[in-house]
């Protein structure tokens, strides 16, 4: 894939409340450093500078995430960001990213659009199916999202069934239904099946072709933006995820078959359970005979274990989560009380 010929959007809003203590109003989880090294944010904007220019590598935040963007990426160019006037969800934060790249560059660009805070491990395989689903958002009138292959029952994840091969493209299928999270009972059901996939969030368009789609599918935001000041209309507009708003309603949706190593950081079990194989530590920290466990550590006084296993452990200023895995999700409780 030519660097000058597609664009990038990374997504990059949300306070990740489900990552308490770490995440809170002036940390969002995109600022995560799970290695004490690269933040979740910065590992995202490396991955895709080994497929776009710099110039071709978008951030869509709201206003009151700008100085963390300028915090987290002190290069990027201010033509680079894309501001939301406020939080709406993914629908509104993507029409008016795909609105001004079209404008600018005009509607056959192609758009693709990413998490900020997604884990992918085997960049190889990333990059070939970022290049599978731009060729197929450049042959027809199509909107293309990525399907992970999945390995274990997941509860945290949505799904999207896929339906009939798309011919010409490997691994390319029509997306026959999307899946909010399901029981466990049906999850794994999803995977004997073998024709469900984990929704990525990872999408693709050409930028004319989202438009018309968002008109016909999302009339009361595909008509009810103003480009000259979209400040004045945007807080109108409803505030809905991309995938309720269009996916689940449109015909022309295609699914890019992956296999790559890949983890949305919905809740720290969910992160210990797909990412990291079993057992993570962070931190100053001495762990002995402790298996199967999340351990975080951020701050200076060492975190030590010993014999114990199933175990999160998030070390902060802010608190100390300890729970028995599976609970984590809960911890988004705690964001409210502390």
């Amino acid at each position: 894939m030519k660097k000058h010929q597609a664009k990038a959007v990374i997504m990059a809003g949300g306070q990740g409340e489900r990552f308490w203590p770490l995440t809170h109003k002036e940390f969002p989880k995109y600022r995560i450093r799970l290695d004490n090294r690269e933040s979740l944010l910065q590992k995202t904007y490396r991955r895709l500078l080994k497929i776009y220019s710099v110039r071709d590598i978008h951030v869509v935040t709201t206003r009151d995430h700008v100085r963390f963007i300028r915090e987290e990426l002190p290069f990027l160019d201010r033509a680079r960001l894309i501001v939301e006037p406020e939080r709406r969800n993914t629908a509104p934060a993507i029409f008016l990213s795909v609105s001004l790249l079209a404008r600018d560059f005009g509607e056959e660009a192609v758009v693709s659009f990413f998490p900020a805070d997604h884990l992918i491990k085997d960049e190889r395989i990333f990059k070939d199916t970022l290049k599978r689903a731009v060729l197929l958002a450049r042959k027809g009138e199509r909107l293309v999202t990525v399907g992970i292959e999945p390995t274990f029952a997941a509860t945290g994840y949505g799904y999207i069934q896929t339906g009939s091969p798309v011919q010409g493209v490997p691994g390319a299928c029509e997306a026959a239904r999307f899946v909010e999270k399901p029981s466990r009972r049906k999850a794994l059901g999803y995977l004997k099946k073998g024709n469900f996939l984990w929704n990525g969030g990872i999408f693709t368009w050409r930028a004319g072709v989202f438009l018309r789609a968002m008109k016909t599918w999302a009339p009361q935001i595909g008509e009810g933006l103003d480009l000259g000041s979209p400040a004045e209309g945007y807080g109108r507009l409803p505030k809905i995820s991309i995938d309720c708003a269009l996916l689940e309603k449109a015909r022309n949706i295609a699914v890019i078959r992956s296999g790559m190593d890949w983890c949305d950081m919905g809740s720290w079990d969910m992160f210990l359970q797909k990412s990291m194989h079993g057992h993570f530590a962070s931190g100053p920290s001495h762990h002995r005979r402790s298996r199967d466990s999340l351990l975080l550590n951020y701050r200076k006084a060492p975190l030590v274990t010993l014999g114990v296993s199933d175990l999160i452990v998030v070390h902060t200023d802010r608190g100390t989560l300890i729970c028995k895995r599976g609970f984590s999700e809960e911890a988004a409780r705690m964001a409210e009380v502390s």
